[in-house]
């Protein structure tokens, strides 16, 4: 078959408009049934808290503080995670930690060049999400004024029960359906075109044969 021009691949797409729709079609529909019915919505749930480290002995807070509190991100965020924190925050709500760990989806995330530690929890039920993210701000207030000797950890935010799930996102997840499944039925429609080797017209013959078309019959519907 010739190279196909963008003319082509139209004709083609015309001649196989219903596999072109169709597909997306059932394919959103079976998307948007996942989302709706079948998928449990997780909502997330974040606490946000600034840690500060003084070093001076007075009561002011210089720049080596501000300085000092910022490197110690890491450190804070691998303290929330670690098992004396979370171990806690399990022991109160009476859940294994390692499932708390893989089913709650703990997070600790910090803005760039900041002090606040942002903890979030993610589960089925908003409520749970927004008490276990403040009961593992509350554990690590505490843990780390005890091991790290740091001086103040204010509560910027505290977590609130979502209003809306945060997954799945029922929109994006259609949209990316209906997408993916238009190009894989576009690419089914060239496909068959190009392994169907049926000569349709003059210029199919001139180019599977080589030969010039000296003559065409015409169809002629008899009544």
């Amino acid at each position: 078959m010739a190279e196909l021009t963008l003319k082509d691949v139209f004709i083609i797409i015309s001649r196989r408009i219903w596999l072109v729709v169709l597909l997306p079609l059932i394919a959103v529909i079976a998307a948007a049934a996942l989302v709706f019915f079948v998928l449990t919505p997780l909502y997330t749930a974040s606490t946000s808290m600034y840690v500060l480290n003084k070093q001076s002995v007075d009561n002011m807070i210089n720049y080596t503080d501000l300085q000092s509190s910022a490197l110690l991100t890491a450190d804070y965020r691998e303290l929330i995670l670690s098992r004396r924190v979370l171990s806690a925050v399990a022991l109160q709500f009476g859940i294994d930690v390692e499932t708390m760990r893989e089913d709650y989806h703990i997070e600790v995330t910090s803005a760039n060049n900041t002090r606040i530690i942002v903890v979030s929890a993610t589960a089925a039920d908003p409520v749970l999400a927004a008490n276990l993210s403040n009961a593992i701000g509350r554990e690590f207030s505490s843990t780390v004024v005890e091991i790290m000797d740091a001086n103040n950890v204010n509560f910027v935010d505290i977590a609130e029960p979502p209003i809306e799930p945060s997954a799945p996102q029922k929109a994006l997840v259609i949209a990316i359906t209906g997408v993916a499944v238009l190009m894989l039925a576009v690419g089914i429609a060239l496909l068959i075109e190009i392994l169907n080797t049926t000569l349709r017209t003059t210029e199919d013959v001139e180019n599977a044969l080589s030969l010039p078309v000296l003559a065409c019959v015409p169809k002629i519907e008899v009544k």
